[in-house]
């Protein structure tokens, strides 16, 4: 995506440009007709890039429930579809203003009303372009923000490894997969989703490394916390528990025990295995 300043300068310089239609031999008429060509140029090299950028965002109804869960905990369903809708406002208000200056210069009485309107219009287009741009540029922050989330295939088998913070989960996941999550020794390294993947039998599957768990309310869960419940209600998963007996992890033998037990009793239906690590 383009920076909304760039998207205007190349729609004016390209509308500049657009020369007389030599098939006309009155001076007035073919003035007329360039300055309505030109309005229309303008029109469509803004709205061409406007449009795709609106056509590349999925409405989030139509996402996987997991894509959407990412979407939600990641930049806002809210603030997401508050900008494509902007960007779809922005462009509908270019077309309007542009279409009315075109067909008041192809019906001006003289070449001067024509060249006035022309000049009016481009400077309508422009304001109108310019005060609500930042919607452009908001939504590129967004791409920029879901660029960076885990590519997911929804229908692929898929492990995840889940536990307490710093329990050795991306170790794990190093060691079982082409991921290479960041590991440190202390908690919260995971702060997001990150895959990795395997073969058996020549079938691929996928794995996760999930931020960690704490024991508490789902009221007082953070995002990442969120992320990782998100991943096992709406992903084929098979669950990894792991566990480090040691406590060096930052969290009780006991509040991991409570957080297996919730999980268990959350989502019943999973496959389960437990590892023990350090």
């Amino acid at each position: 995506m383009s920076p909304s300043y760039e998207i205007i300068e190349t729609a004016l310089k390209r509308a500049d440009r657009v020369g007389y239609n030599k098939k006309l031999k009155n001076d007035g008429a073919r003035a007329k007709n360039r300055a309505a060509r030109q309005l229309d140029t303008l029109m469509k090299e803004l709205t061409k890039p406007l449009g795709t950028y609106v056509d590349g965002f999925v409405h989030p109804d139509d996402l996987h429930p997991f894509e959407r869960a990412l979407l939600t905990l990641s930049v806002g369903e809210e603030q997401y579809a508050h900008c494509v809708e902007g960007v779809r406002s922005l462009r509908k208000s270019v077309v309007g203003v542009s279409k009315s200056y075109a067909g008041q210069c192809s019906k001006s009485p003289t070449k001067k009303e024509a060249l006035d309107l022309r000049d009016e219009g481009f400077a309508k287009v422009e304001s109108t372009y310019k005060r609500y741009a930042y919607v452009l540029d908001e939504l590129k922050e967004i791409a920029k923000s879901l660029r960076k989330l885990p590519v997911v295939d929804t229908e692929l088998s898929t492990v995840a490894l889940v536990g307490a913070p710093n329990v050795g989960k991306s170790s794990l996941v190093q060691l079982l997969s082409s991921g290479l999550p960041e590991i440190q020794n202390y908690p919260f390294t995971t702060r997001s989703i990150k895959m990795g993947h395997f073969y058996v039998n020549g079938r691929r599957c996928q794995v996760t490394d999930t931020p960690g768990l704490l024991n508490r309310k789902e009221e007082d869960r953070n995002e990442m916390e969120m992320l990782t419940l998100a991943s096992l209600q709406y992903l084929m998963t098979s669950v990894l528990f792991v566990m480090d007996l040691t406590g060096e992890c930052g969290t009780s033998l006991a509040d991991q025990w409570r957080i297996r037990e919730e999980l268990i009793g959350r989502f019943p239906e999973k496959k389960w295995i437990d590892v023990f690590s350090k």
